[in-house]
């Protein structure tokens, strides 16, 4: 096998999900096994991508991606005026890990403290909500924090 262009683009997970679930039901329809290893390579991926926190883990349920989300997240933050400083890598970032918290999305926009302000990161972070969904799990994190919060300063 000769690579004729290498990294020519880069995928998003759900780009790589949808591929290998497409691909499984090809095999299927057509009733073929492809290479010796290919279907415990493609269980055992599609596996890592469905496992929590993954924004995949429950795409079956939620369908929160799809094929336009790109542009969909595109538009939102443009309309926000927040996409122009975002570079693609972080956009894919955020559509792979869907940050639920300023501390999760300063790792993945850099030097964002200086690029954008608070009321400019909050924004970002309801973009992300609204178009990618909620993670469960975060909400769940962020609402026993405000409660830890309420408690300390009411007990001071």
């Amino acid at each position: 096998m000769k690579i004729l262009e290498s990294q020519n683009a880069v995928l998003s997970n759900y780009e790589v999900y949808q591929h290998l679930v497409d691909h499984q039901k090809t095999l299927k329809q057509k009733q073929r096994k492809g290479p010796g290893n290919l279907a415990t390579l493609i269980k055992e991926t599609l596996a890592y991508l469905k496992t929590t926190p993954s924004p995949l883990a429950k795409q079956e349920e939620t369908h929160h991606y799809g094929p336009d989300v790109v542009a969909r997240l595109l538009e939102r933050l443009s309309q926000a005026n927040l996409n122009q400083d975002l570079a693609k890598g972080e956009v894919l970032m955020i559509l792979n890990l869907r940050p639920s918290s300023i501390a999760v999305l300063s790792t993945v926009i850099e030097d964002m403290e200086e690029r954008f302000s608070e009321e400019e990161q909050a924004a970002i972070l309801e973009v992300i909500a609204e178009v990618l969904g909620r993670d469960e799990a975060g909400a769940a994190g962020e609402a026993g924090g405000e409660e830890a919060m309420e408690s300390v300063e009411g007990g001071a």
